[in-house]
């Protein structure tokens, strides 16, 4: 516990980056309150992978114990293995590794029960959907008030939205301007063009449906799947007794135009396994018989921020996880970005020096400092989606450009120094004159 902290931290959704930021809050001795829209804190149920540099944030929040106990690892240090989808050959073309344990991997749902229990009830706070956020006049005891549908309100010094795509937080953020590479510059939620059909299969299912030689080897080592405007990845977890699948499919048909989702179309909807098999003519037999184990595929149109914002803060007011930096999966980075928010936020806010008359210089900071790597992320989550799809020029269907790109291209991600941030945060708090 450092200084007693004389402000309070309201975070707006209770996902696995909210409950990141609120147990780490706690623990710094920040007094913390969580308000979540639903009756309790959930999670998708599906699969989602950590780089190195998530799983040190979640160390360095003090989840480390938590997180290998939920964490299926890849002995031989294998992130992917990515091949030739079309064609029956299934040809490798590249191996990328993440020493020494690989691509880590938890089921979403059972890793954020296993955080809940580091939550005290006391700030846990359900039923309590954003309408508004009030800004209050100086001079009054807290610095904003939040107003929820179910008519009750909550007065406090500073708010984090980890509330998602959909983020409302991000709504009232009145500096939040665009990168104006769009005709107007407005703000919006981008369709990618992709749909991206989700799935779990019990291991001895999948084995049962590709009883082949690759099939033993695709239970145990991530795989990645390429293929024209198509691809598909898998990934063992809870400890290999179930196979993670994620099978995408892009239209491109206008490119670089982006097609549009016709009018009220769900974003998330149930499929068929015909429907989903239906997008993979001519892919190799072992593949095809992949997805025939998924009895109930469900099927996400994948959205990003785009332009990607020019601002995470308003005053005391910020957003973090995807509600700052919603993007496409394709590098297996969101999560851990919100991890990184967290971490970040927690050490910031936790500084002797930080109270509520500086918190709006303060956040000021996490923006210069979490903002860049954040939103080069989700551009480059984009463009691995081109890669994996044969889409981008300058490596196109060529093997051997593949290969280089897909062994050289995540170092940057997994290898990112958190003190580094720390050392650049303490130099901007010189500069404004918060040390």
């Amino acid at each position: 516990m450092g200084v007693p902290k004389d402000f309070e931290v309201s975070i707006i959704g209770g996902g696995i980056g909210g409950l990141s930021a609120a147990i780490g809050l706690s623990r710094a001795g920040v007094p913390v309150q969580v308000f979540e829209a639903t009756r309790q804190f959930s999670e998708i149920g599906a699969g989602v992978s950590f780089g190195k540099n998530a799983r040190n944030a979640l160390a360095k929040l003090g989840l480390q114990k938590e997180f290998q106990e939920q964490v299926t690892t890849i002995p031989s240090g294998i992130w992917f293995e990515w091949r030739n989808g079309q064609g029956q050959g299934q040809e490798l073309i590249a191996t990328t590794h993440s020493h020494p344990v690989g691509n880590s991997s938890v089921h979403r749902a059972q890793f954020l029960d296993a955080m809940v229990k580091h939550v005290p009830k006391s700030i846990s706070h359900f039923g309590k959907r954003l309408v508004s956020i009030e800004k209050l006049a100086r001079g009054e005891e807290k610095n904003v008030r939040l107003h929820f549908e179910d008519g009750s309100s909550h007065d406090t010094d500073l708010v984090i939205g980890y509330d998602g795509i959909h983020s409302k937080v991000r709504e009232h953020l009145e500096g939040i301007k665009r990168i104006a590479n769009t005709e107007t510059g407005a703000s919006k939620l981008q369709w990618s063009g992709s749909w991206a059909w989700r799935g779990m299969i019990p291991t001895d299912k999948f084995l049962e449906g590709v009883p082949t030689k690759m099939g033993e080897h695709y239970s145990k080592t991530p795989q990645m799947f390429l293929g024209k405007d198509r691809h598909m990845l898998i990934f063992p977890i809870n400890n290999f007794r179930t196979i993670n699948v994620v099978a995408f499919a892009t239209d491109r048909s206008k490119w670089p135009e982006r097609p549009k989702l016709k009018e009220g179309e769900p974003w998330t909807q149930k499929s068929t396994k015909e429907e989903m098999i239906s997008q993979f003519p001519g892919w190799a037999d072992d593949i095809v018989n992949i997805l025939k184990c998924i009895e109930e595929p469900s099927k996400w149109a994948l959205h990003e921020l785009n332009p990607t914002l020019d601002t995470f803060v308003d005053g005391t007011i910020c957003i973090a996880g995807d509600a700052a930096h919603a993007g496409t999966p394709h590098q297996g980075a969101l999560a851990g970005q919100a991890i990184e928010d967290a971490l970040f936020l927690t050490w910031l806010l936790s500084q002797p020096s930080v109270k509520r008359a500086n918190l709006a210089d303060t956040l000021q900071i996490y923006d210069s400092v979490r903002r860049p790597r954040a939103n080069k992320i989700i551009e480059s989550s984009f463009e691995a989606g081109e890669i994996y799809e044969l889409a981008l020029d300058r490596t196109g269907s060529d093997f051997g450009k593949l290969q280089h790109e897909l062994e050289s291209r995540y170092e940057w991600i997994w290898e990112h120094d958190h003190e580094e941030d720390f050392v650049k945060a303490r130099q901007q708090m010189k500069s404004r004159g918060l040390l």
